[in-house]
């Protein structure tokens, strides 16, 4: 599995660029993450021997094909952020289904298109048929009570310039439910955000997004912090939906898997810098 991508350019005044990073293959039953975070240059030049040497992908989104692209490895990758991008060697146009935007470029900033989901077979049909979803009122209640179990104190500040942060006796309409998706198969995933910041400074973990699952018994599991979900298929024509998420933190980059109904996950993350 790799993941189509639009990134800003490494230097002030580059253009974007589209490639497919390769992030995850399956091994028997579990999905398992290539290479991701090397430490230093000379993990960049050896670790691409690593990754496959080219790929014909299927482009999927929302249980669709919607292109092909072909990628070659490069024989190094040359900045942190780059490990396991390939370069798209076919020539016909690149599946875009987005205008570019901030929300999709992450730590980098800039705009740039949606990433897509990229399948070196053609298994992109999402048979859970994953879709925006309104919660109850008695599930967003559960789900703030969640929260308040992993956050049960808080700091924040009365405003950026006193900046002085102190224990903050957040209440449950600081905890808004930012997003929501279920599947046919009664399965949700929420998306919750603890606010408003107002410190001059990086926020604590509180302050970013939280995800949690919901099974269809409505027991709640969290799942992760900083991310956003990119998109759901039966990636390995196993008969269920992965899910797949961006990660969207200070410094870090990359994808996290869910499958086996939540209770597996792979993650290929990298830093920036």
């Amino acid at each position: 599995m790799g993941v189509l991508e639009d990134t800003p350019g490494h230097y002030s005044g580059d253009p974007n660029y589209r490639s497919v990073r390769v992030v995850f293959f399956k091994d028997g039953d579990n999905w398992k993450a290539f290479p991701n975070d090397c430490g230093d240059q000379k993990c960049l030049y050896s670790v691409a021997a690593q990754f496959p040497e080219a790929v014909k992908w299927t482009i999927a989104f929302d249980g669709r094909n919607i292109g092909q692209v072909t990628t070659s490895n490069p024989d190094h990758f040359e900045f942190y952020g780059d490990i396991g991008q390939q370069k798209i060697r076919s020539t016909e146009s690149i599946p875009t289904i987005s205008k570019p935007s901030q929300k999709f470029a992450g730590f980098l900033g800039g705009s740039v298109s949606r990433p897509l989901v990229a399948i070196s077979k053609p298994y992109f049909r999402d048979p859970e048929q994953w879709k925006p979803a309104q919660l109850a009122s008695e599930m967003v209640k559960v789900l703030r009570s969640e929260f308040r179990k992993k956050f049960p104190k808080v700091s924040n500040c009365d405003n950026p310039e006193a900046n002085n942060e102190k224990p903050w006796p957040y209440q449950d309409d600081n905890i808004k439910i930012i997003k929501a998706y279920s599947s046919s198969a009664n399965w949700s995933v929420a998306q919750l955000r603890l606010e408003d910041y107002r410190c001059d400074g990086p926020s604590d973990d509180a302050f970013l997004d939280q995800w949690f699952s919901i099974s269809p018994a409505r027991e709640i599991r969290f799942l992760d912090k900083a991310m956003w979900l990119v998109d759901a298929g039966d990636y390995d024509n196993d008969g269920e939906s992965e899910i797949v998420f961006s990660v969207n933190d200070y410094d870090r980059g990359g994808y996290r898997l869910f499958y086996d109904h939540f209770r597996k996950q792979a993650a290929f993350e990298f830093s920036y810098h």
